[in-house]
């Protein structure tokens, strides 16, 4: 393998404007996030192989017409020889490789760098004037409706905002979009959130992360990490509060926890069938904010109380953008 970029160079590379030509990447896997990776990679004048167990006819074509290299073989011996024939600088994994991936293993192993798909496109979210605010979502059940939830509110206040990533359009589509967004609400699952670096390692600045779901395979603590503005949380359900206390996210930032119960200060709970923000108002510790009730969530089609975790959550990022009650209510209760 040839000796791979010096730290200095490789920690150079923190905007698109940054010299990435001829850095040698292999890019593992290639879904839709792995081939938006490669196209990405090759715009910015990077040397791209693909290597993956299986990737559709179409998409291999695509990625040769461009430029990159492509190895998809099922055999595994035959896909990491591939990976370190290419004396890679650096890899890129997609989110649905698995930690224990033979290939992402026998690089690291190599003393080659591996990046997630999302601190990748971290790096590179400048292309266009207007740099968009990320919101990430953690959850592979409710990630994407939270998200879809919240962009429908803050576009109803006139705000550029898009969803993206698990089972939308890649991160990286929207982030080389001619028509920039200014806030991108990122959706990944257990298994990306994998392969994330962690603070202070990583460069992502997110302004709110949000998590309401189980552990799975990610560290404690490392989907907050970096967070500037706030966490979100399920309140005494499952481990994501904990998970905020590990986090090492920047100073000011807030845990913002929700509930089906009463809620505290900085929190957004129920009371008597009233959705309540004690969260985003000044006087916290005496007031609360009415945005909804769950008789009028029913009336809209959302099932009660199965519904109200996503709900919550998508009001909780809406708020923090001080969206007004009023108009969230009016787009969560439309039929």
């Amino acid at each position: 393998m040839a000796q791979p970029l010096m730290a200095s160079l490789l920690d150079s590379l923190t905007s698109w404007h940054s010299d990435w030509s001829g850095v040698r990447v292999v890019v593992v896997g290639l879904d839709a996030t792995g081939f938006a990776v490669v196209d990405t990679l090759v715009e910015l004048g990077a040397e791209v192989l693909a290597v993956a167990p299986d990737a559709k006819s179409d998409v291999v074509r695509i990625c040769e017409v461009i430029g990159a290299g492509v190895h998809v073989s099922g055999d595994v011996l035959s896909r990491v020889q591939a990976a370190l024939g290419h004396t890679a600088d650096l890899a890129i994994v997609s989110p649905d490789v698995s930690s224990d991936d033979p290939v992402a293993g026998a690089l690291l192993g190599g003393g080659v760098p591996v990046w997630s798909d999302v601190d990748f496109a971290w790096r590179v979210r400048d292309k266009n004037d207007v740099v968009a605010q990320w919101i990430l979502v953690v959850g592979e059940t409710d990630g994407p409706r939270i998200a879809d939830l919240a962009a429908r509110i803050l576009v109803a206040d006139g705000r550029s905002a898009r969803h993206v990533g698990l089972e939308s359009a890649p991160l990286l589509d929207a982030l080389r979009d001619p028509e920039p967004y200014t806030t991108l609400i990122i959706v990944a699952g257990s298994t990306g959130v994998g392969w994330w670096q962690r603070y202070p390692e990583a460069l992502r600045r997110p302004a709110l992360t949000v998590s309401l779901g189980d552990a799975g395979v990610t560290p404690s603590g490392a989907r907050f990490d970096a967070t500037t503005t706030a966490c979100v949380y399920r309140r005494s359900v499952g481990p994501t509060e904990e998970m905020v206390k590990d986090a090492d996210v920047l100073e000011g930032a807030r845990a913002i926890g929700i509930g089906l119960d009463s809620p505290g200060m900085s929190d957004l709970g129920l009371v008597e069938g009233i959705l309540c923000d004690r969260a985003f108002l000044e006087d916290r510790a005496h007031q609360a904010l009415e945005i909804s009730t769950t008789e009028e969530l029913e009336e809209a089609g959302w099932v009660i109380p199965d519904d109200l975790p996503t709900i919550l959550a998508a009001v909780a990022i809406a708020r923090s953008y001080d969206v007004s009650p009023a108009l969230i209510a009016g787009v969560v209760t439309l039929p």
